[in-house]
C-alpha cells in the first residue's frame, strides 16, 4: 500500500507531505482548490509526457517521492522479474521529476531507471482512474485473466489440466513442424546428395593442404639444383640444337668404326669401343636427367592442381579443408536424420491426434467451468449494479468459440453491457461515460478486483452526475472494496466522504504572496464539519454539524449491513 506522499513545486503546490494507512481515504476539497493536481502527481509515473508547465513557476523542477510497503503476494509476484526478495520485504520507494525546460528522471529505490520500467512498477503498485486505466477492466484481453480469477476449485483444477494439456499439444506440434512433408523430404534429400558428392568427389583429408603446402615450397626451394640439372641435360643432348655430348660421341664413334681393318686396326677398334660406351652411358645419363627433370616439373604441377582444387572446394563450402571434412559430416548426419523423419512422423501422428482429442477434452470441461463463473458473476454483478441505483442495467460475459483452441483456451470472451432492456450488449467502454461507467467498473472490482488490481487504487469523482442515497451507496462498495484493497477517493459527495476510514481536506491558501495548494488530514470532528460543509456550502452551522453526524451513522449502518453482499 501507498504509505507516504510527497510533491515539490507542481504548480499551485509548493511542497505537500502526506502519509496514508491502509483502508477507504477520501480526499474532499472546494471547486479548484488543486485536488486535481494531487492526481496529476500519480501519472508523472504513469504517463511519459507530462506536461512540463507543471513546474510551479519559479522553481527548476517538480518532483513527486512515493513509497510503498506491505505488498500483497500479487504485486510481489508482479514486481519479482524488476525488484530483490529485500525489496519487496522493505518496501518500495518511486522518485520522479520534470524539469523546466521538460526533461525527466526517474529513480526506483534511489537508482535511476528508464521510464519503461518505472511505468511497470508504478501500475503494478496503484491505478489511477482505474476505468481510464489501459491496464484494467477496460482491456478486454484481461477480461479472461479476471474471470479465471472468480473460478471455483473445480474451474482452477479444469484451468490447470487444460493448460497442462496446451503446453503438451504445443510441444508435440513443434516436433511435428520440425519434420518435412514427402516432396520436401525428396528435395532435401536430392540436396544432400549433390553436396557431399561434390565433396567426396575431391576427396579432402584432414592436414593435406599444409602437406601440399609445405611439398611446394620444398620444390621451389630447389630452383637453383633444377637448373643444374637442366645444363648438365643440355651439355649431354645439344637442347633443341641436338649437338650435346651424346651427339659427338655418336659421330666419334661412326668415325673410329670407318677406320675398322686399316693400320694400326687393333688400336682403332679399342678407341672406337670406348668411343660407343661412353655414347651410351652419356645418353643414359641424359635419359636419367631428363626422368628427374621431368618429375620434378610434374610434381610441382600435380601439387598446384591438388591446392587449387582444394581451393575450389573452400570457395563453396568453408575456411579450411578440416572445416569441409566437418561439414560433410555434418550433411551426413542431417541426412541419416532426414531419412529418420518419416518414422518419426509415424511415431508422432498418433501422439498428437491424442494431446489433441486431451486439448478439446479439457477445453470442454474450463468452458463449462467458466460458465458457471460468469453466471454467479453476472448474478453478483447484477445485484451489485441494482444496489447503485442502475436497476437496467445487464453485465454479461460473451462467449466466442474459436476455431482451434488457443493458449488461453477454446473461445474468446469479454465482458459486456446491456445498458437499457430490448438493446444489445456492447462492450464496457462504449456504453457509458462518466459516473455510469465508474459505477459499473466498480462493481465488477467488488467482484473481480480484488485478486488481480493493484493493491492502491485511486478513484477520481466516482460521485460524478449521482448524489443521495446512491452516493452513499458508492460509498459502500468503495469501503467494501477497501477492506482488500488501499482505497484514495477525490469525491465532492457528502455521502461518500462520511464513509471514509481517513479523511482529507484540499485547500489554497497565500503565503508571501504566492497561491499554495495543501493537503490536511481531518480529525473526526474537522470531517464533520467538511462533510458539513459539503452538504450545505461555507456556512456550517449546529444543524449542518448534526446532518453530518447522522449521514455518518447512517452511512456506516448501511455499509455494516450490506458489505457482505459484495
Amino acid at each position: 500500500m501507498l504509505t507516504s506522499l510527497t510533491v515539490c513545486d507542481l504548480a499551485l503546490i509548493r511542497r505537500l507531505d502526506a502519509d496514508f494507512k491502509q483502508g477507504f481515504t477520501v480526499l474532499t476539497g472546494e471547486t479548484g482548490a488543486g485536488k486535481s493536481l494531487i492526481l496529476d502527481s500519480f501519472q508523472l509515473f504513469l504517463n511519459r509526457g507530462t506536461k512540463k508547465d507543471l513546474v510551479r513557476r519559479g522553481a527548476p523542477k517538480t518532483s513527486v517521492s512515493m513509497f510503498f510497503d506491505e505488498l500483497s503476494s500479487v504485486a510481489k509476484t508482479r514486481l519479482a522479474d524488476d525488484l530483490s526478495p529485500e525489496e519487496l520485504e522493505e518496501g518500495i520507494g518511486l522518485y520522479a521529476e520534470v524539469s523546466a525546460n521538460g526533461k525527466s528522471q526517474y529513480k526506483l529505490n534511489g537508482r535511476t531507471v528508464p521510464f519503461s520500467v518505472m511505468e511497470r512498477i508504478a501500475r503494478a503498485l496503484f491505478a489511477v482512474n482505474a476505468q481510464h486505466d489501459a491496464g484494467g477492466l477496460l482491456d478486454e484481453k484481461t477480461h479472461r485473466d479476471y474471470l479465471d480469477d472468480a473460478l471455483d476449485d473445480e474451474g482452477k483444477e479444469a484451468l490447470a489440466e487444460y493448460r497442462a494439456a496446451f503446453a503438451e499439444l504445443s510441444r508435440l506440434e513443434k516436433e511435428w513442424n520440425a519434420t518435412l512433408s514427402p516432396e520436401d523430404e525428396k528435395e532435401k534429400l536430392e540436396w544432400y546428395d549433390f553436396q557431399m558428392a561434390r565433396i567426396a568427389r575431391v576427396k579432402p583429408r584432414p592436414g593435406e593442404e599444409e602437406a601440399l603446402e609445405e611439398r611446394l615450397r620444398l620444390i621451389q626451394a630447389n630452383t637453383q639444383k633444377r637448373g643444374a640439372l637442366e645444363l648438365a641435360l643440355r651439355a649431354l643432348t645439344g637442347g633443341e640444337k641436338g649437338k650435346g655430348a651424346v651427339y659427338l660421341l655418336e659421330a666419334a664413334a661412326q668415325k673410329l668404326e670407318k677406320t675398322d681393318g686399316a693400320d694400326n686396326a687393333d688400336l682403332s677398334g679399342d678407341l672406337y669401343e670406348l668411343a660407343r660406351k661412353a655414347r651410351e652411358v652419356a645418353e643414359e645419363t641424359a635419359e636419367r636427367l631428363d626422368a628427374v627433370r621431368d618429375e620434378s616439373e610434374g610434381g610441382e604441377e600435380a601439387i598446384r592442381q591438388r591446392i587449387d582444387e582444394l581451393y575450389r572446394l573452400k570457395e563453396r563450402y568453408g575456411k579450411s579443408v578440416d572445416e569441409i571434412i566437418l561439414l560433410y559430416e555434418k550433411l551426413r548426419r542431417e541426412k541419416d536424420e532426414l531419412l529418420n523423419r518419416a518414422q518419426q512422423q509415424k511415431v508422432l501422428a498418433p501422439r498428437l491426434e491424442s494431446a489433441r482429442k486431451r486439448v478439446a477434452l479439457c477445453g470442454e470441461r474450463l468452458t463449462e467451468a467458466r460458465r458457471r463463473a460468469s453466471l454467479r458473476l453476472e448474478e453478483n454483478v447484477h445485484r451489485t449494479l441494482k444496489f447503485l441505483d442502475m436497476k437496467k442495467m445487464r453485465f454479461s460475459v460473451e462467449f466466442t468459440p474459436r476455431e482451434t483452441p488457443g493458449e488461453g483456451g477454446a473461445e474468446d470472451l469479454r465482458f459486456v453491457i446491456a445498458a437499457n432492456t430490448g438493446e444489445g450488449a456492447k462492450a464496457l467502454a462504449k456504453v457509458a461515460s462518466g459516473g455510469e461507467l465508474s459505477r459499473i467498473l466498480l462493481a465488477l472490482q467488488c467482484h473481480l478486483g480484488t485478486a488481480r488490481d493493484a493493491d492502491t487504487i485511486i478513484f477520481d469523482e466516482i460521485d460524478t452526475g449521482i448524489s443521495g442515497a446512491t452516493a452513499q451507496r458508492v460509498g459502500v462498495c468503495l469501503k467494501t472494496l477497501s477492506m482488500q484493497k488501499q482505497i484514495l477517493c477525490v469525491t465532492h459527495s457528502a455521502q461518500v466522504a462520511t464513509l471514509g476510514d481517513s479523511h482529507y481536506l484540499v485547500q489554497k491558501h497565500e503565503e508571501d504572496g504566492r497561491t499554495e495548494t495543501k493537503l490536511f488530514l481531518l480529525s473526526s470532528e474537522e470531517s464533520d464539519r467538511e462533510t458539513a460543509r459539503l452538504l450545505g456550502g461555507k456556512a456550517v452551522g449546529a444543524e449542518a454539524l448534526a446532518s453530518a453526524r447522522h449521514l455518518r451513522e447512517e452511512g456506516q449502518r448501511e455499509w455494516l449491513e450490506h458489505k457482505d453482499e459484495f
